[in-house]
């Protein structure tokens, strides 16, 4: 499959998968409110979420993979079905054991987590039992990205990008349900939640066995790319733990603030994420296999020409996405969350954070950028480094910021500890030696900064017009957010055209 072709169906399916949690969130928003239920689902939804990306993301792909395309390659399919049968053996083996552990011992670890509830009060039992059946979706999680992988190197990407939607059509169906049998629709949701893992399994299981690959339980004696894998997959989790410390601060801190608090940073977030999931998809698509190969071939000019393409890609479009977040934040708020049982107070409580997210969006691609150029030069310990100064700033930021703003105070931590880790590995980037940023790159970036100030001014004049559309609410709201976001991406492709920002993206196109 061509390059193209791979950034299509990825880049297409994670927009399917992106625009389905929005679709979500509205009725999570409309149906929960931002109540005692709203922000134990989000707590719980989210811890699920932390395990999965520490256990059964990056670190099993980058685990996995290599071993099991090496074995197909040098030793042919026979080898490579054994090795994945006996991976995916010792897996329902270690994941058994992981949720048994997690099961009996959930309640300690929520009173970590949520230092803030009180033991025994009612939130702090609908969060154990809420959080037990959402949990145990991360042990579909490990067998999910095990099939994944292997229809990934057979070049099948487009059932596992596909795949991850059915969580989301699962959620939905359970909020349009309701609460059934239940005290609430959050416990719909979570059922609907560990649910969705099975089938994505299902799914998946299927197709690799469509393609050949007839994967079962196999316990002959161990094979060594078996033990590797779970050597290597331990030292991931461990280094991804890491990463992930800052999500269990922010939403440690979040249980001691008032109820909603979590809801808000919650639903916000995703808002924020939305972009950043999407160009995070195109840019290691696209970008990093060109970057590594040019830095493995000690091809310094064409590094460097990649590092300055990832650079300029970052900001081109998170930086009048930033813009937008953060002079639209309430109207935008509103129109996605401001139904049912999310009230008018709710909007205006929730649309600061979202501000505070937006003002770190371009630090997180730029973050992103600069971490692969570092991966790419098998330099691991600056971006960890990178990391911890990332965790530590969040935390004196947060210290800071929450007694005086409240949950406001978590979202801005968050951005400007993003900003204090872009800042460090640019300062870094000059320890390689081989890549450094261009004039050519930098007066580009300025004048994507300049055409996003223009797009800034023309939103802070259209807002002045559309206020009191924004304040009746409804559709006249909507329509006068969607007018107002589409002239000012108008005005920013007409100004930016002029002065040559799109240029670059002719060099994208390109790159194999």
């Amino acid at each position: 499959m061509s390059l193209v072709k791979t950034v299509a169906t990825v880049g297409g399916w994670t927009l399917v998968y992106r625009l389905s949690s929005f679709v979500r969130d509205i009725l999570q928003a409309r149906y929960l409110g931002a109540g005692m239920f709203a922000d134990v689902f989000a707590l719980a939804f989210k811890f699920a979420n932390i395990l999965r990306k520490i256990f059964a993301e990056g670190a099993f792909n980058a685990s996995f993979l290599p071993i099991f395309s090496n074995t197909l390659k040098d030793k042919g399919e026979e080898e490579a079905r054994k090795l994945a049968s006996q991976t995916f053996t010792w897996l329902v083996l270690f994941i058994s054991f992981l949720m048994i552990l997690c099961l009996i011992f959930f309640r300690e670890i929520m009173s970590v987590y949520c230092s803030g509830f009180e033991p025994g009060s009612e939130k702090s039992e609908h969060l154990v039992v809420i959080g037990r059946i959402c949990s145990s979706y991360i042990g579909a999680s490990f067998l999910v990205a095990l099939f994944g992988g292997i229809l990934n190197t057979f070049n099948r990407f487009a059932m596992p990008a596909a795949v991850q939607v059915v969580l989301n059509l699962s959620v939905i169906v359970a909020l349009l349900m309701g609460p059934l049998l239940f005290p609430s629709v959050a416990y719909t949701m979570a059922w609907a939640t560990f649910f969705a893992g099975f089938i994505q399994l299902a799914i998946l299981w299927i197709n690799v066995h469509c393609c050949g690959m007839k994967v079962w339980f196999n316990f002959s004696p161990v094979m060594d790319g078996v033990k590797t894998f779970f050597k290597k997959l331990v030292s991931g989790a461990i280094g991804a733990g890491v990463w992930q410390l800052n999500v269990v601060i922010d939403f440690s801190v979040l249980t001691l603030l008032p109820t909603g608090s979590a809801t808000y940073f919650y639903l916000t977030d995703h808002v924020n994420q939305f972009p950043i999931g999407i160009l995070g998809i195109a840019f290691s698509t696209a970008l990093l296999p060109p970057l590594t190969r040019a830095i493995h071939a000690n091809d310094k000019e064409s590094a460097q020409k990649q590092m300055g393409l990832g650079l300029l890609f970052a900001f081109v479009f998170t930086l009048p996405a930033a813009v937008i977040l953060m002079l639209l934040s309430e109207p935008i708020t509103g129109a996605i969350y401001g139904h049912g049982k999310f009230t008018a107070e709710n909007v205006t409580a929730a649309a600061p954070a979202l501000t505070a997210f937006a003002f770190g969006l371009p630090s997180y691609m730029m973050t992103k950028v600069f971490s692969t150029t570092f991966f790419a030069h098998k330099d691991t310990r600056t971006p960890l480094i990178g990391g911890m100064i990332s965790i530590i700033s969040n935390l004196l930021f947060i210290l800071l910021l929450v007694p005086y703003m409240k949950h406001v105070g978590v979202a801005l931590a968050t951005s400007l500890s993003a900003w204090c880790n872009g800042l460090y590995l640019i300062f870094k980037l000059k320890s390689l030696g081989t890549v450094k940023i261009e004039k050519s790159v930098i007066l580009d970036c300025v004048k994507q900064v300049v055409v996003s100030a223009v797009m800034l001014l023309s939103i802070y004049g259209m807002n002045i017009f559309a206020k009191s559309y924004y304040i009746q609410g409804g559709g006249l709201r909507n329509k006068a957010v969607i007018s107002v976001v589409g002239i000012s991406i108008l005005i920013f492709f007409v100004v930016g055209k002029i002065l040559g920002i799109f240029k670059f993206l002719q060099d994208v196109k390109t790159l194999k």
